[in-house]
């Protein structure tokens, strides 16, 4: 996996690389239609689309598809709400690829990208590496989520409080505790109306099977099921709770020949203020 030399990563950051193997393997090996494309993931790993391909090769169809998944909900979501959000927040951003792909056409849209300290300098030093220049409609933030406000990064960095924004918090809070997840919840809950967020959680289930992707990186902290989640929501402040059902995710998997199956416990739910 990615290497780290100069920069000291954590076991908490290597999730990350994870999360964007398994998009990179999608966009080079699944099958058409692909469920999201990540045309920039692979670019970003320090990893040769063979090693991609093996890594992708021992995790289960289920796993396999999670970050696809979550991935194509958010941006739908996203796309759907421009017309009324020009603030786009990434919260735990990884090695998102949300504004290179999107280059000119974010036109008056800032994106923030808020991840921990080390992670992030990786990314921007890997960015620079490649040769690629990074829009100028983008924020980086950096915070760490149990330690840090991001209320005080955030407005650092010029984010406008005073206006509607979009947050996507995708694959983080089965590694945080409920205290953290809460505070973020109650953040993003007092944004101004219009303002959405699309979270993503690990349900109680899912520690059966976490040792099929993650026995070498890290234990999850938090299993929250979407019942749960729908009520920190609502205590945070959300009028509308919309869970990505499985029967609109199963959509994606009808006459694949692929593999690839519907995530069993890894859930995504949008909600607006």
């Amino acid at each position: 996996m990615a290497g780290d030399s100069e920069i000291a990563l954590s076991d908490v950051h290597r999730t990350a690389f994870m999360a964007a193997t398994l998009r990179a393997g999608h966009y080079l090996h699944a099958d058409e239609p692909k469920i999201f494309a990540d045309s920039y993931a692979h670019r970003l790993l320090e990893m040769s689309e063979d090693e991609i391909k093996a890594f992708n090769a021992r995790i289960p169809g289920g796993l396999l598809s999670t970050c696809a998944l979550r991935s194509r909900f958010a941006e739908d979501r996203l796309s759907a709400a421009r017309r009324r959000v020009n603030q786009y927040v990434i919260l735990g951003a990884g090695l998102d690829s949300y504004a290179l792909r999107m280059g000119e056409d974010l036109e008056s849209m800032i994106v923030f990208e808020v991840d921990d300290p080390p992670f992030q300098a990786w990314k921007r030093r890997r960015i620079e590496q490649l040769g690629l220049k990074t829009p100028a409609q983008v924020r980086y933030v950096p915070c760490d989520f149990e330690t840090m406000s991001l209320e005080s990064t955030l407005a650092e960095q010029g984010f406008a409080a005073d206006e509607p924004c979009f947050i996507t918090w995708l694959g983080v809070t089965q590694y945080l505790t409920r205290d953290a997840i809460r505070e973020t919840l109650r953040w993003a809950g007092e944004r101004p109306a219009g303002s959405e967020i699309v979270v993503t959680v690990v349900e109680p289930g899912g520690k059966q099977t976490q040792d099929a992707a993650q026995r070498h990186i890290i234990d999850y902290t938090t299993y929250i099921s979407m019942e749960e989640m729908t009520e920190m929501l609502v205590d945070a402040g959300f009028s509308r709770i919309e869970p990505f059902t499985r029967a609109a995710a199963g959509e994606f998997f009808k006459g694949r020949t692929d593999g690839l199956t519907l995530p069993e416990f890894s859930r995504a739910v949008a909600a607006i203020v």
